[in-house]
């Protein structure tokens, strides 16, 4: 996204959570002024990266008698090459959605490939080390959850947390946990995961961007995507069917050193140049070699092997 888009979606009302007290509070009432804000971050030799649930496959829900009601929130917080952390809501806020029925061995379909919810934004600072995000996904046992309202408790938390410097990621983690988790009485729920994912800055490919990434336990697994803000191009998502095929091709040519990632949910996908996509492996990261570029120059073809949806991402090299 652009420096217009971060801006507009990290004012957007339409935020989980996000009233027009709790905006105005945090400095993000004003999109004029937040873009301003992201300007004065941004830096011609490096981009944001934005961090994006890609997909979570459900191994167990549960429920011995029908579906689960999943739901889910996030934390974001950035660290420093010390351990310390300042609350700053340009890095992104509190992030959830409501239960969303699905069983066990079954993806999540409320997870838009189109439009993936945006978890984290990691600034172009040499500050930034390591970004640390708390993910939790549980199955509702009782009534309906009050996503909403629980939603706007953590972002009041997160308001609350002191703007200085702190000592760790738990200093912001752990009040906003607590005022989600205790407005949900989620101890109520089953867990499927509530862990902390930290990605890294690294010295050749900076908090990994454009490779997907995963976290996962004997109940769920969790993809995301790290996205170079500036330079990451996108093909599809696109919806594949049986016998269907399609031609993955972005509008730079694919270079030596450049990053290629792939991503399925539904059926198996075959990929002529890279391999098969399928439930147990449904993301392939690749780095563009060289001697290949001219036979990738014209792209390369998926073809579904049932209903599946695809999505492939193109990060050119520095």
């Amino acid at each position: 996204m652009k420096i217009d888009e971060i801006a507009k979606r990290l004012c957007s009302k339409e935020q989980i959570g996000l009233s027009d007290a709790l905006a105005s509070k945090l400095g993000l009432g004003a999109e004029d002024a937040v873009r301003g804000r992201l300007m004065a971050l941004s830096d011609i030799d490096r981009s944001f990266f934005g961090v994006y649930i890609l997909g979570a496959y459900v191994i167990d829900d549960t429920d011995f008698w029908g579906d689960g009601e999943i739901y889910w929130w996030s934390i974001p917080t950035i660290v420093d090459g010390e351990g310390k952390v300042t609350r700053d809501p340009l890095n992104g806020l509190p992030s959830g959605a409501p239960p969303h029925k699905v069983g066990s061995l079954e993806w999540m379909t409320n997870l838009s490939l189109n439009e993936p919810p945006l978890v984290a934004l990691i600034p172009p600072e040499n500050r930034a080390a390591a970004c640390t995000i708390r993910f939790a996904f549980y199955d509702d046992d009782g009534k309906p959850a009050d996503m909403r309202g629980a939603m706007e408790a953590g972002v009041e938390a997160f308001a609350a947390v002191s703007p200085e410097l702190l000592p760790g990621a738990e200093q912001i983690i752990t009040p906003v946990r607590q005022a989600i988790f205790s407005a949900l009485k989620a101890q109520e729920d089953d867990i499927l995961i509530d862990q902390d994912v930290t990605i890294r800055r690294g010295s050749a490919v900076q908090f990994s961007n454009g490779l997907i990434g995963s976290t996962m336990n004997s109940m769920i697994r969790l993809y995301y995507f790290v996205r170079d803000e500036t330079r990451t191009e996108q093909f599809g998502p696109v919806t594949l069917h049986k016998g269907q095929s399609e031609t993955v091709k972005f509008s730079s040519a694919m270079k030596g050193g450049g990053r290629l990632a792939m991503f399925a949910r539904g059926a198996d996908v075959s990929c002529s140049a890279f391999g098969e996509l399928s439930t147990d492996t449904p993301f392939v990261n690749r780095t563009v070699d060289r001697n290949h570029e001219t036979q990738l120059q014209n792209g390369f073809t998926v073809t579904g092997n049932g209903a599946a949806k695809f999505i492939a991402y193109y990060t050119p090299p520095s």
